[in-house]
């Protein structure tokens, strides 16, 4: 790694991988630089509200509303000022064929979609030769038989051949566990809420209040009018693609 190079860190998650339409993978792009005040940010955040224990989607109640909306409130802080920028993709799972494109191996699918978000949400329009940009990934910690060294190697071809020079500007992938990670936790949230919404679970009778105000308020906090759609390409702190399957 050149120590004069611009470093970025790269924390991703996924939702709804399974059991829905609609599964979406996120992360956060943030300056190494930038780790240590947001890390200092978010512990103002849990002596301020009292929430010491792991935050997840899955967790957010009506009874806890309040705490979780702060959260939020914090990331946009940070959002908004550029000092980190947020990136999804959403997959349909009806259009997905792993036996015709993956040898039916579903890991080697999902992957794939990793390579689409890593290249060109992050690495494409974030690396600057002048700055000789380096990516650190920390994908949450998951159990796989993929090899995340042969990733980094492919995403490496990648961003060479697009940009016509050769680079191994993504120097290791490094798992993450989000009981550990405050960004992970944030990319939880937020991709919980995109999931939600492109799901529908917000018109069924059983959802919680809570769900449904909070994925509007993210919505409104990031400018947009909901969560389904992808944003304008000029947008670059919060954006969701819709990604397009060949068939």
């Amino acid at each position: 790694m050149n120590p004069k190079g611009k470093l970025y860190h790269i924390y991703c998650d996924e939702s709804r991988q399974s059991k829905d339409r609609f599964m979406i993978i996120g992360g956060i792009i943030i300056p190494a630089e930038s780790v240590q005040n947001f890390e200092a940010t978010m512990q103002q955040y849990r002596a301020e509200q009292n929430m010491h224990a792991e935050l997840k989607w899955s967790k957010v109640t009506n009874q806890k509303y309040k705490e979780y909306q702060r959260f939020i409130d914090y990331f946009f802080a940070l959002n908004n000022t550029d000092k980190l920028h947020f990136k999804a993709i959403v997959i349909d799972n009806h259009q997905v064929n792993h036996h015709k494109y993956n040898n039916g191996n579903k890991e080697l699918g999902f992957y794939k979609f990793y390579y689409q978000l890593l290249l060109h949400c992050f690495g494409l329009p974030c690396y600057k030769r002048d700055e000789q940009t380096r990516f650190i990934i920390h994908p949450d910690h998951r159990h796989s038989s993929y090899s995340l060294g042969e990733l980094k190697v492919i995403l490496n071809r990648g961003l060479s051949k697009k940009l016509g020079i050769q680079t191994n500007a993504f120097v290791a992938i490094e798992p993450k566990d989000s009981r550990q990670s405050e960004i992970v936790q944030i990319v939880d949230i937020i991709l919980g809420a995109i999931g939600f919404q492109k799901n529908g679970y917000q018109l069924l009778a059983d959802s919680r209040k809570a769900k449904i105000d909070l994925v509007n308020y993210i919505a409104r906090s990031a400018g947009l009018p909901g969560l389904t759609e992808n944003t304008s390409r000029l947008t670059e702190r919060f954006t969701i693609w819709n990604f397009k399957l060949r068939q």
